[in-house]
This record gives C-alpha cells, sequence and structure tokens, in this order.
C-alpha cells in the first residue's frame, strides 16, 4: 500500500509539472520567424497585366475530431484540382498526411512551391501552395490566443496567427501574400481576443503597404469584413475586399497603392460525400477570384 501511495503521489505531484512544460513549449514554439522583407518596391515603367486565380478553403482537417477526414481530403484534392489555381491558402490542414495530399495534386498541376507554417503544439493548420516562386516567408503569431483551458475550442493550442510570403510573378513582380485563420467567435465569447488579433497585425499591414508592393490577404478571418475588428485593419493597410459576399467570414482582399486588382470572376465550391450525403466536403465553403493585376496610370 505504502508504494502505491508513494506511486500515486509521484503522478499527483508530477502530472502539474509535465502540463507546465507542455503549455510553456506550445507558447514558445514558432518553428518560421517572424517576416523581414519590406523593402521600397518600385513598379516598372512598363507592366502588362497580370492574370491570377486565387483560392482560399478552411478545410475542417481536424485529427480525431471531424468526420471521415481522410476521405473528404481526397475529394477536396481532387476538387481544387478543378479550380484550377495559380496560389492556394489553406487553413486547418492539421494533418501531415493531409497537407501531402495536397501539395501533391496541386504540383501536378503546375503548382510546385508549397509551404507550411508549424506553430505551438498542433500547428498553424496554414499551408499555402503557389504556381510561383515562394521568395521569402514569415510568420505573425498571434499573442492572443485564446484560452488554454478550453481544450474542446482548440484555438490557442494551435499557435494561430498570420503566414506572410513574398511571390515572383512571372514578369519579376514581387507579391506578398498571406493567409491566417483567425480565433474563432463562439457566439462572441473571443470578440475581445479578436480584436487584439486585428490590432497585432495593423503594423504589418502598414509595412506591406509601406513596400508600395501589391499584396493579397486571405483566410479564414472569422469576421465579416465590415465589423469592428477588420475595418481598422484594412484601413491601415489600404485593403480593398476583392470577394463579394460580406456575409461570409472568408475573404480575400487585395491591396497596392500604385496597383489596381480588378476581379473578373469570383465563386464558391462546397458539396457532401457521395457515400454519406450528410457529410460536407468541409464546414467551410472554398471561395475563389480571378483578378488582373493593373498597375495605376
Amino acid at each position: 500500500m505504502k508504494r502505491w501511495l508513494k506511486r500515486l503521489g509521484i503522478i499527483l505531484l508530477g502530472s502539474p509539472l509535465v502540463l507546465a512544460a507542455v503549455m510553456f513549449w506550445n507558447v514558445c514554439h514558432t518553428a518560421i520567424p517572424e517576416p523581414t522583407t519590406f523593402s521600397r518596391v518600385t513598379p516598372p515603367s512598363s507592366y502588362q497585366p497580370q492574370r491570377l486565380r486565387v483560392v482560399t478553403w478552411n478545410l475542417w482537417g481536424i485529427l480525431w475530431k471531424t468526420p471521415r477526414r481522410a476521405e473528404r481530403m481526397q475529394v477536396i484534392a481532387r476538387e481544387i484540382v478543378k479550380m484550377k489555381p495559380d496560389i492556394v491558402g489553406f487553413q486547418e490542414v492539421f494533418v501531415q498526411a493531409d497537407r501531402e495530399l495536397l501539395a501533391s495534386a496541386l504540383r501536378e498541376t503546375g503548382l510546385p512551391y508549397a509551404r507550411y507554417f508549424p506553430s505551438g503544439l498542433v500547428g498553424s493548420g496554414l499551408l499555402l501552395v503557389s504556381r510561383y516562386p515562394i521568395e521569402s516567408d514569415g510568420f505573425i503569431r498571434y499573442a492572443d490566443g485564446g484560452r488554454p483551458e478550453a481544450v474542446h475550442h482548440g484555438d490557442w493550442w494551435a499557435g494561430k496567427g498570420l503566414s506572410l510570403s513574398t511571390l515572383q510573378l512571372p514578369d519579376g513582380t514581387l507579391l506578398y501574400l498571406a493567409n491566417t485563420h483567425m480565433h474563432a467567435r463562439y457566439q462572441g465569447q473571443y470578440h475581445a481576443t479578436q480584436l487584439s488579433q486585428g490590432r497585432q497585425l495593423i503594423p504589418w499591414a502598414k509595412r506591406v503597404k509601406e513596400t508600395g508592393a501589391p499584396a493579397l490577404w486571405l483566410g479564414d478571418w472569422n469576421n465579416k469584413p465590415d465589423n469592428d475588428v477588420l475595418v481598422p485593419l484594412a484601413e491601415a493597410g489600404g485593403w480593398n475586399l476583392l470577394t463579394p459576399d460580406k456575409a461570409a467570414i472568408d475573404h480575400i482582399f487585395g491591396s497596392g497603392d500604385a496597383w489596381q486588382w480588378h476581379v473578373l470572376g469570383y465563386g464558391k465550391v462546397k458539396g457532401f460525400l457521395q457515400s454519406d450525403l450528410k457529410v460536407p466536403w468541409s464546414d467551410h465553403a472554398a471561395r475563389w477570384i480571378e483578378v488582373e493585376l493593373h498597375k495605376r496610370p
């Protein structure tokens, strides 16, 4: 009995220490540093408009929690190829096998460049796939990640943030590309957290604006574009909403003082598994735009 009690005591004493260590590691672990590329860009004197098809899609890819994940990812991989994108920003792709599946499917259609942004215990879930070379990248982790005790929400453990990369378009134009997944609102429980995350991004939006380069800002913002979280951010960065659905929470914004984003087409893609019509491909629709980037006269 004494030996059993001793073991129990060790477990009781050790468990808080293990939990504290895991929480400390979750807070500190961000494998990719913050962005550093913010040089001033001068638009070329002669310029031919560049056409891009861009997709943002939250894939609901949470291990053990979301239904029929592996089967859904197979379908999603086929559907994303059908969209013929040039740039894709995924959210909630937490499982490595899913990331490899998506990157492989898109690589075969001419998108050879892929980046994942590790963060926290679970990972950021952010995957970027591009037809064009990724010149640099960085990750801005949200300082306010929510509540660690809300394990059923999971946001704090995911180490959410915004990835900020630079791509080189075929004519040599430098394009900033951001992808994010803000904290979910959960009936307004995390409004203060979302406000904090929006405020944290304002200096970064300003830095990109000051370069004079064109930029695309996409992701699951978990907010409508005209609310108090996103309006200050859009104003600071000179963003324009390119996806027209103002009731949505997944958006693509465009910016660049010397540039104009002309939207040629827009759509959303969603569906259900043929094997179980009650299970959607994701709890979010994919949203895509076809845009043409022009230099302002």
